[in-house]
């Protein structure tokens, strides 16, 4: 039976790493009968790897009007091209993150539905690979993650207004698979909890490669170094308050990026810092408890919590006054040197181009001597040849 893996995050939980894996090993894919395939159909910003973005995808026309007929092209085209897969490979995996979202919060709730009367239709089967992040760290880094991106939705938040609505994201597991297994068989929906203590043999390559059903060896190709980087303790709040200058340029946004990262980087000691207290984070996962551990008896077979929901070893980050006066020089520091660098480089560049210009003024100055005396240059041409 011909079997469609869809990958749908959820957010959070290490889909840009999983999606370059499988784009890199596609080759050992294929050999075992598994097919990632990149799609003909780019859409802008978008990394052509997450290549079950077109079933996520929402357009828009110059009012900013859904244009839902370029969405059911986008569908049928990515459709179409699985079908054509199918001839030659028996698995094909489609992955992102946005899927999991843009259900059950961006008007998408058809989406299931419609995927299930394609696979009926054509004779293959859906199976669903979602991975669960305890409900607190995926709300932090999930923040977080905006702030550092910049110019969209709550990226101007500061963390206690954001977490005073943790609607914003489907924080709802349980329901949200009960909503899933309407279309999608409960056996095929394929549950994992995001974690190096929950993956197999501590790897989610190995855990992933192991929930679509393939073989592990030593023969796939991990890339070394972290893709999405978190900013760490007050660079947060730093990019917050810049994302808040009105009309920031994207140069800009990306600009100032790029230094809170460094500055992230080069604080590995900091990356255990959360937003929530202990106590913080117990009450916010009470609200997901129960739920929680009906998924945990109903896709695991166990009657226990989901996570881990010992939280004694949290550490808020408290903004400190004189840390963050230190940070706030570094930064300034940072920007200072890397526009100096730059305008050293087109310092260099213009010099070339001076060069460059004044070569071609004495190449045309030649001409134009030549032109001026065309007896002179015929004769000085005989000479020559001569």
């Amino acid at each position: 039976m011909k079997t469609l893996y869809i990958h749908i995050g959820t957010p959070k939980t290490g889909t840009t790493s999983l999606q370059h894996f499988c784009t890199e090993n596609a080759k050992l894919f294929e050999e075992q009968g598994y097919c990632y395939p990149i799609f003909p159909h780019k859409f802008k910003y978008i990394n052509i790897m997450r290549n079950g973005f077109f079933l996520s995808y929402k357009g828009y026309d110059e009012n900013k009007n859904r244009n839902q007929m370029e969405e059911a092209k986008f569908f049928r085209q990515g459709m179409d091209f699985i079908l054509d897969n199918f001839q030659k490979f028996d698995n094909i995996i489609l992955s992102d993150e946005a899927i999991w979202n843009v259900v059950f919060k961006r008007g998408k709730t058809d989406l299931w539905e419609r995927l299930k009367k394609e696979a009926d239709e054509h004779d293959y089967v859906i199976k669903v690979v979602v991975y669960l992040r305890r409900q607190d760290s995926l709300a932090t880094s999930w923040w977080n993650q905006k702030i550092k991106i910049g110019k969209r939705v709550y990226s101007k938040d500061s963390w206690e207004n954001f977490v005073k609505d943790p609607t914003k994201f489907e924080l709802e597991y349980y329901d949200s698979l009960k909503f899933i297994e309407k279309f999608v068989e409960k056996e095929n929906i394929i549950v994992r909890r995001f974690g190096r203590q929950y993956f197999k043999n501590g790897s989610i390559f190995e855990d992933f490669i192991d929930a679509v059903g393939m073989r592990y060896s030593s023969h796939f190709v991990i890339s070394e170094g972290q893709r999405n980087v978190s900013l760490v303790g007050n660079t947060h709040e730093i990019k917050r308050i810049l994302n808040t200058i009105p009309d920031l340029r994207d140069q800009d946004n990306k600009f100032f990026r790029s230094i809170v990262i460094d500055m992230s980087e080069q604080r590995p000691d900091l990356k255990k810092e959360t937003m929530f207290s202990p106590e913080e984070a117990l009450k916010f996962m009470e609200q997901y408890r129960e739920g929680n551990r009906k998924i945990m008896k109903e896709y695991f077979g166990k009657d226990e919590d989901l996570f881990d929901m010992d939280f004694s070893k949290n550490q808020k980050w408290v903004l400190d006054y004189k840390e963050m006066e230190k940070d706030i020089i570094q930064f300034m520091g940072r920007a200072i040197i890397e526009l100096r660098k730059e305008n050293k480089d087109l310092k260099k560049r213009v010099k070339e181009t001076e060069r460059e210009l004044s070569e071609q003024k004495e190449i045309l100055k030649n001409i134009q001597v030549q032109l001026d005396n065309p007896l002179k240059t015929v004769f000085s041409f005989v000479r020559k040849k001569k």
